[in-house]
């Protein structure tokens, strides 16, 4: 075994390197930031060991408050947290193209929100367990557009069907047809 010297300035930055604030969450990684009794609590960063990272507030080692988490595929979700959930108000984004901006709920699109597809295609209004549901208006990106309401993700009881070659069905909608 051949010996190596090392400087002491070498010696601290490898000691900080090894034992910086380090923890183990759900998937896990290590942490940098702020603790309080041993935690994650205050601002810090995790970065996962699949290459994903969370940048934002921790409360008794859970994401909580406002941060950013950018998964290792390229989506990525800017907003408010609760219990290592999105909840509250947030920004949702695909490496397609497609993003959600509105309201969520213990990790899921609930309450007012606005979804655009990268085709063109939007839906403006009420979600709930991640579906359309309530009232909202969906257009296509051929031009059709329907203002009514939603259940669980389909086109259900009173609306409106604007059809791009100017035709409109106007009553109940059931399983996404017009009676």
């Amino acid at each position: 075994m051949k010996k190596v010297q090392i400087s002491e300035l070498a010696l601290n930055s490898i000691k900080l390197n090894i034992k910086q604030n380090s923890s183990v969450h759900v998937h896990g990684g290590h942490y940098a930031g702020e603790r309080k009794d041993g935690k994650m609590h205050g601002k810090g960063i995790y970065f996962y060991n699949d290459g994903s990272k969370y940048t934002g507030d921790w409360e008794n080692d859970e994401m909580n408050g406002q941060g950013t988490f950018t998964w290792a595929c390229g989506e990525k979700y800017i907003g408010q947290w609760k219990n290592d959930m999105q909840h509250g108000y947030g920004i949702y984004t695909w490496p397609d193209g497609d993003k959600y901006e509105g309201q969520w709920e213990m990790g899921e699109k609930s309450g007012f929100g606005i979804f655009t597809w990268s085709d063109g295609e939007i839906y403006i209004g009420q979600w709930k367990n991640d579906m359309r549901h309530g009232k909202g208006t969906h257009t296509w990106s051929d031009g059709d557009k329907y203002i009514g309401d939603w259940k669980n993700d389909i086109r259900d009881c009173n609306g409106i069907y604007l059809h791009s070659n100017s035709e409109v069905s106007i009553g109940n909608f059931e399983n996404n047809r017009f009676f």
